[in-house]
């Protein structure tokens, strides 16, 4: 079975309440989902993964320095490649309009790219990846079921033996 793990920090909960709503837009189509707060995460977590999401506060357009010393730890561990070719998305909540929340999934999109990772767009809604301003409510716990069913789709499709893709 595909296995998408999810990362993700938390500061004022709301990250945290995304989590699950992910996970469950990932199982409903078949595809585990594991979930691990980023001081958990070991690199043997993330090389058994077909995909990797990130959720993270917006921390001044950037994402948590423990996501960020993650992804800097697995640099120094086997940079270029261990991650190549794997699915990968984030998610994130901040403050308030301004607050920086779109930078802060381009900025979590970007250290993914770096390490060879494919990114999906999204054209029917955030382009970037989930984000919650303010509270999270019921209608972006919806979407981010719906996010999370859209990239476990996706993980099934380049994983699956007749394309051979997730088997560098």
């Amino acid at each position: 079975m595909a296995q998408i793990l999810i990362i993700y920090t938390t500061l004022r909960g709301k990250t945290g309440t995304m989590v699950e709503p992910v996970a469950e837009g990932i199982r409903s189509v078949g595809v585990e989902a594991r979930i691990l707060q980023a001081n958990q995460v070991t690199m043997a977590d993330m090389l058994a993964a077909d995909g990797i999401v990130i959720g993270s506060p917006t921390r001044f357009g950037a994402v948590d320095w423990q996501i960020k010393r993650l992804f800097d730890e697995v640099t120094i561990e086997g940079y270029p490649g261990p991650l190549e070719g794997k699915v990968g998305g984030a998610f994130t909540a901040g403050g308030r309009a301004g607050s920086g929340a779109e930078l802060t999934l381009l900025n979590a999109l970007h250290i993914l790219l770096n390490h060879g990772m494919i990114i999906q767009g999204e054209p029917f809604g955030p382009h970037y990846g989930p984000v919650a301003l303010g509270e999270p409510t019921d209608e972006l716990y919806h979407y981010c079921r719906t996010w999370g069913a859209r990239w476990a789709r996706l993980v099934q499709r380049l994983a699956s033996p007749a394309t051979g893709v997730m088997s560098p």
